[in-house]
């Protein structure tokens, strides 16, 4: 053949290859209109992004010279899309306070100059009678400051008082963190999309308001600087001669208002659209708050989702098992009993995944500063979590709690925590003495069965170390589990967290003495002081984040107060002596803005809590292939979240269990819509703030949870119609070796349903960041998850009997599904087609080369820091 000749060959093949190439990518593009679920990201969105504002503020006051000078600013993070969450406020230009902390009603409040106080008021241009925890809230707003003021109770008639004090720092800076209330939480405030709020921040530069050295002058400052005055916190809350509250006007004129909007909710979508109930997994509300909005403001299929976060996962999932009203899904973290007889032959869709968090407010001793870091393992967390510090002991005590003699008094006296959290840069722990002898530490936690008490203390269980320690062998310094939590008596893992010590010291501690026993002696309760140190919240999350953001533990003196009648509960913590902790998901800590402990995780790093932690761990996760969930491989020593130095150990998968068969059409329609606009890469499964998207707090599905996803919702809308009682077994992988691709492992499944075999296939990730290559099982099988279903039969690696809840449930498995697999492969496509028509026969060469390899690696990792 001549040159010539193979020239023109190399360019007919050329053409035929870059013909080809547009032709694949015609296809692929023809095939996305096809099968991408109607109304496919067309999800109205009522706010722009979040975005920080800045305004100006008041002149500041100069007391050295009794004038005005320059006007400050004010700052405030975030003022549009927002919900129940914390905002961070700040400012400068303003007089520097005389002190370093202040709280509302605190010791400081009567003595501190020149705080700053923040209210969040109805409204964009608020009376004092607009802001809620002000003397006058509610009342009349002619009267305003002219007018006695209102009782406690009307003050804040909803929720907790929301008012925030602050200080101001000698450069004339300072902050503060607000949580906002929605009309959910405060109805009398009533923000909504529809209902504007603001902000209000008020610097208290004095001025004689009431009239104390003759007529009411704020120009007057001669009673500014007198304890318990003008310029203080109390000097807020002063009367006049006739008994009105006017004690704030003069700190009113300075005021800043900074309006705010809020993002829809649920109770704002038409009475019209299609209904889908769902119950379970408190841990996922707050990104549930966002798809629900999402999906019923979607402009070509909306549905309205009345979702009930108070039921917990064991009630959520037999409710649905069981065809109960309300429950067309159920939300989990952990699969049913792959056993148990379900009405509606059903399916899991993952819908990303969450994390369990522990979060605290530990402030330097010192510095009276927030402490912002924090390391532990699961052997500290066992302690706390077993009531195993000896709180109550002090030097010189005559007596001791024989549970838990010989112990450290609190977690900071702990040579294992003091080792991996050494006093050094700076940074000073608190001491037993001044921690309330321990008692304020031991960690606010949710009371119920839950997924979230489960998968905490699985990883426990699966950690040798604690494992040990919960079994009576003590830790290298002699500290030794509390005896009434021995695992012999008190096995982990468990599902609700129940006090098991309610023992006492024989003796007074103090005189030696036997306790009173008088109903009327203020030691009786001694023999059971144990009892009274630590009490779940039975209210649910939120209520554990609202203890936490009020500084507020969870335990109950134990000392009988013969004036009341009762044993009074923990006081609050004021601000710059606070050392309390809780456990709660990543979603609320996000929200809140709350500091998150690194833990310990397979490969021996401490991570944090963050997008891209959370998304290197699911990528670690395994399938069980009895009820085709995953979940990460706790204590497995071959996995790649064993090597995966990235991952945070606490990240947890989300499930929606969904009906295959057995509704109505438009039902199994609404259901795979929601959960369409759920698992979309565009909407929800984008991190932001917008109805729709992905709450901060939560990750997307990876890929191969995209891949579940869309064969999951396909089988759902292709299944409708009548249904009844199915039972599901798995039993075991097929004759053949599961394949490999990459770091993912496929498994065939022999599936049998009613007495009827078919193969399934279920899908393992083994590899991760800095992971391991290699499965848990022999010849490359898919590493097992180290937990199961929840429920005592069928159950891989620990397992727990929900107490609380009716029997465990069935697990019915979708089998491979072409339109939903298609939501995966797709952007492939669609990417692969294009680098073709660019490139032309030269693209083709990437082709052979593991092209699909690649660019799975090409998965974006989110980058934001959660709530930060």
């Amino acid at each position: 053949m001549s040159p010539r000749e193979a020239g023109a060959a190399r360019r007919r093949r050329g053409l035929r290859a870059y013909s080809a190439a547009v032709l694949a990518w015609t296809v692929a593009f023809m095939t996305a209109l096809v099968l991408l679920p109607p109304g496919a990201h067309t999800i109205a969105t009522a706010h722009a992004d979040s975005s920080s504002t800045t305004v100006q503020g008041p002149a500041v006051w100069i007391p050295a010279t009794q004038t005005y000078g320059a006007n400050g600013t004010v700052s405030v993070a975030q003022t549009t899309n927002l919900v129940d969450q914390i905002v961070h406020v700040s400012w400068t230009g303003f007089t520097p306070s005389s002190g370093n902390f202040v709280t509302v009603g605190g010791a400081s409040w009567t003595t501190l100059l020149y705080p700053v106080v923040v209210y969040e008021c109805r409204g964009a241009n608020p009376q004092i009678t607009d802001c809620y925890g002000s003397s006058h809230y509610g009342q009349s707003a002619a009267a305003g400051f002219q007018q006695p003021s209102a009782s406690a109770g009307l003050q804040v008639p909803d929720f907790p008082n929301n008012e925030i004090a602050s200080v101001t720092h000698a450069d004339g800076t300072g902050s503060a963190d607000i949580e906002v209330y929605t009309a959910n939480q405060s109805p009398t405030l009533g923000c909504d999309s529809t209902h504007q709020c603001s902000l209000v921040v008020e610097p208290n530069y004095g001025g004689d308001a009431t009239g104390l050295d003759g007529p009411p002058n704020c120009a007057d400052h001669g009673q500014d600087r007198i304890g318990g005055r003008m310029a203080t916190g109390s000097g807020l809350w002063l009367t006049d001669g006739n008994g009105f509250g006017d004690g704030e006007t003069c700190a009113w004129k300075n005021h800043v208002v900074i309006p705010m909007s809020f993002a829809p909710v649920a109770g704002a979508c038409a009475a019209n659209v299609a209904g889908v109930s769902a119950e379970g997994q408190p841990m996922l509300d707050r990104a549930l708050a966002q798809w629900t909005v999402g999906a019923c403001l979607n402009s070509a299929n909306p549905v309205s989702l009345q979702y009930s976060s108070d039921l917990t996962e064991p009630e959520a999932r037999s409710d649905f098992l069981q065809g109960r009203s309300g429950a067309d899904m159920a939300f989990t973290s952990l699969p049913a009993d792959p056993a148990a007889t379900s009405k509606n032959p059903y399916t899991y869709v993952p819908v990303g995944s969450t994390g369990i968090a522990v979060t605290f407010f530990i402030d330097n001793p010192v510095t009276r500063l927030p402490i912002t870091g924090m390391k532990l393992n699961a052997r500290l967390l066992a302690k706390l979590l077993t009531q195993s510090y000896d709180v109550y002991h002090y030097a010189g005590a005559k007596s001791d709690i024989p549970s838990v003699t010989g112990n450290p008094t609190c977690i900071f006296s702990d040579p294992e925590f003091q080792a991996l959290n050494p006093a050094t840069g700076g940074v000073f722990w608190p001491n037993c003495s001044t921690a309330g002898n321990g008692l304020d530490n031991i960690p606010i936690v949710m009371g119920g069965s839950s997924d979230l008490v489960t998968e905490l203390t699985s990883w426990i269980a699966s950690d040798p170390d604690a494992k040990a320690f919960l079994s009576g062998t003590p830790d290298q310094w002699g500290m030794h589990v509390n005896t009434f939590y021995k695992s012999s008596v008190y096995p982990y893992p468990i599902s609700t967290f129940v006090p098991q010590d309610g023992s006492g010291p024989p003796n007074n501690l103090q005189s030696g003495l036997p306790f009173g026993t008088s109903p009327t002696s203020i030691d009786r309760f001694g023999p059971k002081m144990q009892g009274f140190q630590w009490n779940p919240i039975q209210s649910g999350l939120d209520d554990v984040a609202r203890h936490m953001l009020q500084a507020t533990p969870s335990c109950i003196s134990w000392q009988f107060d013969t004036q009341s009648g009762q044993n009074d509960k923990c006081a609050a913590q004021t601000v710059g002596s606070r050392t309390v902790m809780a456990i709660m998901d990543t979603g609320r800590a996000a929200a809140f803005s709350l500091p998150t402990a690194a833990i310990a995780n397979g490969a021996g790093a401490y991570v944090a809590p963050t997008a891209p932690s959370m998304a290197s761990a699911a990528l670690d996760y395994v399938t069980d292939p009895k009820t085709g969930t995953q979940s990460l491989p706790w204590g497995s020593s071959h996995s790649g979240y064993s090597g995966d130095t990235a991952a945070y150990p606490l990240t947890v998968p989300n499930y929606a269990m969904a009906p295959t068969s057995g509704v109505s059409s438009a039902k199994a329609g609404s259901i795979a819509d929601f959960l369409s606009a759920a698992t979309d890469t565009r909407s929800g499964q984008l991190p932001g703030n917008q109805p729709g998207q992905l709450a901060p707090g939560y990750v997307g599905d990876s890929p191969a949870q995209l891949g579940q996803a869309g064969a999951a919702i396909a089988k759902i809308r292709a299944g409708a119609g009548p249904g009844g009682p199915v039972t599901v077994t798995a039993t075991g992988p097929v004759t053949g070796k599961p394949t490999t691709s990459g770091n993912e492992v496929v498994t065939p499944v022999t599936v049998t349903k009613n007495g009827t075999a078919s193969v399934s296939y279920s899908t393992s990730t083994l590899g991760g960041n800095g992971g391991a290559n290699g499965g848990d099982g022999a010849n490359g099988s898919s590493g097992s998850s180290s937990k199961g279903a929840a429920g005592p039969a069928g159950s891989s690696g620990p397992t727990h009997n929900l107490s609380g809840s009716t029997t465990a449930a069935a697990v019915g498995k979708a089998s491979a599904d072409t339109a939903g697999i298609g939501r995966l492969i797709l952007p492939i496509l669609l990417i692969i087609g294009l680098v073709l028509v660019a490139a032309g026969p030269a693209a083709l060469v990437l082709s052979s080369g593991g092209v699909s390899t690649k660019l799975r690696a090409l998965w974006p990792q989110a980058k934001r820091r959660f709530g930060r």
